[in-house]
């Protein structure tokens, strides 16, 4: 005997055509139109010359602040102007050293980290001065004057550096990659600021 169909099927096991084209019809449902367009409206191409552009402005803006600096300590501060821009002027050739050594690259968020340990360089010496005119208005001779404003002014000094170079720490072992070359920078800036803004500029 020959076993009948089941309901949906045709004689030949097969689903029915009638069965199956609501699922045709479901999964074609979503098809678009027209096809798009193989022009695209707009296209953007950016290259290695965008990044050289912005890192010259960065040059450009950190040489200006360095010379508004430079003018405004001199003429101020006069010869203690002086010896503060020689005490910069080594905090960055000094730290440019020591990211040369660690084949570190300058990059615009290093550039950001050499700028800010500059200003707190001046920021140094500023306190340095101020103190000592303090000493010199009360009538002390200019060695006690020294003596005394290297002596008052080391404890802000030491505590304004400490804290950046504990921020500085945490960036750039905790921060991403694109921030780790700013407090990698700021760190060896505050670093060597204890040592020019503090010593060399005593000595001097």
């Amino acid at each position: 005997k020959t076993r009948a169909p089941p309901p949906g099927e045709t004689s030949r096991g097969g689903p029915r055509p009638e069965r199956a084209t609501p699922w045709v019809q479901t999964m074609t449902a979503g098809a678009l139109p027209a096809r798009l367009k193989d022009t695209p409206v707009s296209e953007r191409t950016i290259g290695s010359s965008l990044g050289a552009e912005n890192l010259n402005k960065a040059l450009l803006a950190g040489i200006i602040g360095a010379l508004v600096v430079v003018g405004l300590m001199m003429g101020y501060y006069q010869k203690f102007g002086v010896i503060a821009v020689v005490a910069v002027a080594m905090n960055i050739l000094f730290t440019l050293a020591m990211l040369a050594i660690v084949q570190a690259r300058i990059t615009l968020d290093a550039l950001a980290g050499l700028i800010l340990s500059i200003g707190m360089c001046v920021d140094a010496n500023i306190l340095i001065h101020e103190r000592m005119r303090e000493e010199a208005e009360r009538g002390a001779s200019l060695r006690i004057a020294i003596k005394n404003g290297y002596d008052r002014a080391i404890s802000a000094i030491v505590d304004g550096n400490l804290t950046t170079l504990l921020t500085s720490v945490i960036i750039y072992y905790v921060g991403s990659q694109e921030i780790r070359g700013f407090g990698l920078t700021l760190g060896w800036g505050i670093v060597l600021n204890l040592f020019t803004s503090v010593f060399v500029t005593r000595v001097l």
